[in-house]
Formats: C-alpha cells, sequence, structure tokens
C-alpha cells in the first residue's frame, strides 16, 4: 500500500483527484512539492490554525503562533501518544518487533522529560560549539576530499556526490565509528525516514526494520570495540554515563542510532538546498562570493529561506485552545516551520534571499525543550562546506528550473543537483 501512494505521488495525476478532499493542506500534491510557500501563504492568511485530514492535526503556520506552541510545556514530543486514526494506523500495521518496540520508547522524543534532560545533557559538550568547532579541521578535509573528486570529473551531483555524503563522514568520526562504515551507515540512516514522512520515495516501513537489525547489532558491537579501546569521541561518553547508570542499553544503542541518523539529513538538504537557492538569486551569490564573512548569516538564511526541516510535531498533553480553536488531547499540532519563516509578520520580504539579513530568528532548529541538538553542527559545517565549494568552483552553472524536490510534509530536500563545475 505504501509503494502504491508513493508510485501515484510520482505519477502525479492520480493526486489530482483527492484535491478538494485534502482542502487547504495537501503536501503531497504536486504543485506543493515543486513550491510549497504560495499553498502556506495562503494558509496562513486563512486559517493560521487548521485541521488538516491529510495530517490527521492541527497545522499552525504563523510565526507568533508556531513560537508560542513549541515554547508551550503542556505538548510533548512523543507522538506514539498521537490518537489520531494516521497514526494509530501507522503504529498496527507496521509490525514492530519487541526490540524495534523498545527502541521507539528509548528516543529523545519519547522517553521521559527527566530522561530527555539526561540524555540531552550528555551530548551536549560533543555538539556544543567549542566541540565542533574544534573539529573544523576534519570537517574540511573531507569536504576538500569530495571537492578533490568532483574537480577531477568537472561536475558534480551536489546531493548525491557531495551533500548526502559529508554529514555522514563527519557524524561518523564525531560519534567514533570508522569512517570506511559511511555508506552502510548512510543506507541505514535513510531507511529512518519513514519516521518523518512515509511517503518519501524510499521510505517504508519493512526497510526501517531491515535497516534497525542490522544497525542495532552494528551499534552493540562498536560499543564492546569502545570498551576494550576507549577513544576520544560520543560514543565513549556515552558509554561511561551508560556504565554510571543515567541510561539503560536500549536507551544507550537508540540514542546513537538516532544521532547518526539526524546528524546527516538536515545537512544534506541544508547544503543542497543552499547552493540551488545560489542559483535562483545570482545578485546574491555574487555578493556572497565577493563578502566571503557573510557565511555566517547566510547560512542562517538558508535555513530560513528553504527551511530543510518544514515541520515539527507536537502532542497535547491535555485539552488546549489556539485562537479560539480546541486541540483534544493527545492530538497533534503540526508547527508548520517553513510557514512560520516565511511569515511576512515577521520577516520583511520574506521571499527574496538576503544573505546579510540582520535579526534572522527563524524557527529553523524548531524551539524550547525539543530545540535541535546539533544546530552549531549544522552552521559549522554548513559554512565549511559552502564557502569551500564557492571558493573551489566560483563559476558553477546549473539549471535551477529543473529541481526535483522529494515529495514530503517534514522535510525540503532535492533528489539531485547537477553541476557543472
Amino acid at each position: 500500500m505504501l509503494g502504491l501512494a508513493q508510485r501515484a505521488i510520482e505519477m502525479k495525476w492520480p493526486m489530482l483527484p483527492l484535491r478538494p478532499v485534502a482542502g487547504r493542506y495537501n503536501p503531497y500534491d504536486p504543485s506543493y512539492i515543486r513550491d510549497p510557500y504560495p499553498w502556506l501563504d495562503r494558509l496562513r492568511a486563512t486559517a493560521p490554525v487548521h485541521y488538516s485530514r491529510v495530517t490527521g492535526s492541527y497545522l499552525v503556520s504563523s510565526y507568533a503562533l508556531a513560537t508560542e506552541v513549541l515554547a508551550d510545556r503542556r505538548y510533548t514530543g512523543n507522538r506514539k501518544l498521537d490518537s489520531s486514526l494516521r497514526n494509530r494506523m501507522f503504529l498496527r500495521f507496521g509490525k514492530f518487533s519487541p526490540a524495534e518496540e523498545k527502541a521507539q520508547d528509548s528516543t529523545l522524543t519519547n522517553v521521559s522529560d527527566d530522561m530527555h534532560q539526561s540524555m540531552r545533557n550528555a551530548i551536549s559538550y560533543d555538539f556544543g560549539k567549542r566541540r565542533v568547532t574544534a573539529l573544523l579541521p576534519r570537517i574540511e578535509f573531507w569536504v576538500d576530499r569530495l571537492l578533490d573528486e568532483a574537480a577531477a570529473r568537472g561536475t558534480i551531483d551536489l546531493v548525491n556526490d557531495f551533500s548526502a555524503k559529508l554529514p555522514v563522514l563527519v557524524v561518523a568520526e564525531l560519534l567514533g565509528f570508522p569512517p570506511q562504515d559511511a555508506r552502510r551507515l548512510q543506507e541505514w540512516s535513510d531507511s529512518y525516514l519513514v519516521l518523518v514522512d512515509p511517503l518519501i520515495k524510499g521510505a517504508g516501513v519493512a526497510r526501517m526494520s531491515g535497516a534497525f537489525h542490522q544497525f542495532d547489532p552494528y551499534i552493540a558491537d562498536t560499543l564492546s570495540r569502545k570498551r576494550a579501546e576507549p577513544g576520544d569521541d560520543l560514543i565513549t561518553r556515552l558509554l561511561e554515563r551508560h556504565r554510571e547508570g543515567e541510561f539503560d542499553a536500549a536507551q544507550l544503542r537508540t540514542l546513537i542510532m538516532m544521532l547518526m541518523v539526524a546528524g546527516h539529513e538536515v545537512i544534506t538538504n541544508l547544503l543542497g538546498n543552499a547552493v540551488a537557492t545560489l542559483l535562483r538569486f545570482p545578485e546574491e551569490r555574487r555578493r556572497l562570493q565577493k563578502e566571503p564573512e557573510l557565511m555566517p548569516t547566510a547560512i542562517e538564511e538558508f535555513i530560513r529561506f528553504e527551511s530543510p526541516i518544514q515541520a515539527a510535531w507536537r502532542i497535547a498533553k491535555e485539552d488546549l485552545e489556539i485562537e479560539g480553536v480546541t486541540v483534544p488531547a493527545r492530538r497533534a499540532v503540526t508547527v508548520l516551520i517553513g510557514a512560520a519563516n516565511n511569515d511576512p509578520a515577521q520577516f520583511t520580504d520574506p521571499r527574496r534571499l538576503d544573505v546579510g539579513r540582520a535579526d534572522n530568528r527563524h524557527l529553523g532548529f524548531a524551539l524550547g525543550s525539543h530545540y535541535c541538538a546539533g544546530p552549531w553542527l549544522a552552521r559549522v559545517e554548513g559554512a565549511a562546506a559552502l564557502s569551500r565549494f564557492l571558493e573551489r568552483f566560483p563559476d558553477f552553472r546549473g539549471d535551477a528550473t529543473r529541481l526535483r524536490w522529494k515529495p514530503a510534509a517534514g522535510l525540503r530536500g532535492l533528489y539531485e543537483l547537477p553541476l557543472t563545475l
């Protein structure tokens, strides 16, 4: 059934009769996939709080309401508590094994508030600004290695040859996995996209299940090796906390697995989206090339303008009200980050790229207790990768009119971005 739905999206025409049923919001409509922002503008203007039959959740699209929901502790990130029919069907027909169920219950979003904070504390050093900045020479090493390969060819698929490979190599090194395992780490991590959106091409519960039963024992083997040969890496430090009783074995393995998954998808999309956006805005591209010191603000603008993460889900712990709309307990609210980051009430001329935009308080990393754990990794790695790319290939060329976007409600990223160097 999932494969049929994915095929329908790829063929486009089977989705057309569903437009009246979907209503104001249909992230699988071909026109939405191509450019979601006119849809999100209309939704924000006409129904800033809107119940969606497509997602089975309440949509929030304005910046003000998005910040309100994300900061409200009366919501939880535990999507297993979502009582909607859509979520119940996913959990029922997923047919997860006991080990998979235990892993789902051990993720950062699904553990208790105290355990959530303990896990965040355990990774805060390695994902903090100082540690990530110290990793910069290794990031640049991997950037140059991938760009050397592209230079030898004279062409590059920016997504598949660069932005999808680099984050895996970097986060693997940060965690303590061998770089030669990057390929299968990427394959396993990609299999978990079904948790973000089940209709992304190649996603599926069966694929995720297969990946879990390979990834989990691989992590267990790595932990055994780190016990015998500790290193200056996050897995070694997490293992020490496990010995001290901060979390159990399943929570330890799941945390490592989720860091690997989350540690590359966002940056993959950030880099691909950024270069595609520079193709669309040649004046801002020239400005950034002439003023490379603007790169830090440019990274924030790329995250705002074409947000790699388009949505964040929160579940109401009790009956709540948003702008006069009642959200029943155990029902989901989808915070449309892509809409909030392009709200003209917060950002002047939001669909204009401005690599020097000041006061850019975007929600690309969410907000509140479930704020993204790795914003500094995204910033430092993104800046290093784009700076090196622009420096080495200032005259790169590509076609910004033929971009192939992945169909997804929660992510915004390209399948490919072929460039001539």
